[in-house]
């Protein structure tokens, strides 16, 4: 993970009163001190607002069984079966959580991803992603997160569900780890697919940066190609296809156009 101030500025930045939710689980391990090296695992701090917390089995079997179990279990082991059983099976957790106080910048997000890392090494079975859903070895962890050049639209998941009239929904999840709503796309044709993920992708890609979007969005969607989005914020913490408050678009209202700007 490249540590190149740029990548983690936030040019469009504006304060909410939104705060950034984090919640990674390193799962299994055996290490009891945990080293971060500040080189080695790009961690400059702790951010103001996580915390750690180790969790063993069986003392913490319900609270375990409980993020592992149900709908989001049923997920987990849809994306991974071997990995999702090592997972339950794994007797240590440690959990980095919590809600980041200072995220003008994503320097947060880089710091955490580093101790997720330091923890990973004690010899973790697996990474619980919880605001996308998302479980990786910890192999997968270091390649496709770590490592990997710093992407915001990496750090979050597009989700697709078919409606009965053909046509589809797309919403994300994991906006809550840049403080920001999550996104609803509803009535998608299915030859649009495309062009909804890539309305989505803008979405996040700018709302990571720190953008709001207002009731008139213009969009980039390609090189010639714009669309015109009228977001509605909704929803609440509460709504369990989110977990989070999100803006709603409709398909028949995005207005499509050409041209390299508005």
């Amino acid at each position: 993970m490249s540590r190149a101030g740029s990548r983690f500025a936030r040019p469009y930045y504006q304060d909410t009163g939104r705060r950034p939710f984090l919640f990674y689980a390193v799962i299994g391990g055996h290490s009891e001190e945990l080293r971060i090296s500040r080189a080695q695992h790009r961690v400059e701090e702790m951010p103001d607002g996580l915390e750690l917390s180790r969790l063993q089995r069986p003392k913490h079997d319900s609270y375990i069984d409980e993020l592992l179990g149900g709908h989001l279990g049923n997920v987990l082991e849809r994306q991974d079966p071997e990995l999702y059983q090592k997972a339950v099976a794994a007797e240590s957790w440690l959990v980095l959580y919590g809600e980041v106080q200072e995220d003008r910048t994503l320097d947060y997000l880089r710091n955490a991803i580093g101790v997720v890392q330091a923890a990973a090494e004690t010899g973790a079975t697996a990474i619980l992603d919880l605001p996308t859903l998302s479980l990786y070895s910890s192999e997968q962890w270091e390649s496709n997160v770590f490592q990997a050049t710093f992407r915001p639209c990496e750090h979050a998941v597009i989700l697709g569900s078919p409606n009965p009239n053909g046509t589809f929904w797309f919403h994300t999840r994991g906006m809550r780890k840049f403080g920001r709503p999550d996104i609803g796309l509803e009535n998608v044709p299915a030859d649009q697919t495309e062009r909804a993920a890539a309305i989505l992708n803008q979405m996040i890609y700018y709302g990571a940066l720190g953008a709001i979007f207002p009731s008139e969005t213009g969009l980039h969607i390609g090189p010639e190609e714009t669309c015109l989005v009228h977001p509605i914020l909704t929803g609440d913490l509460e709504d369990p296809d989110y977990n989070n408050e999100h803006y709603q678009l409709d398909w028949n209202e995005c207005e499509f156009g050409t041209g390299a700007a508005w």
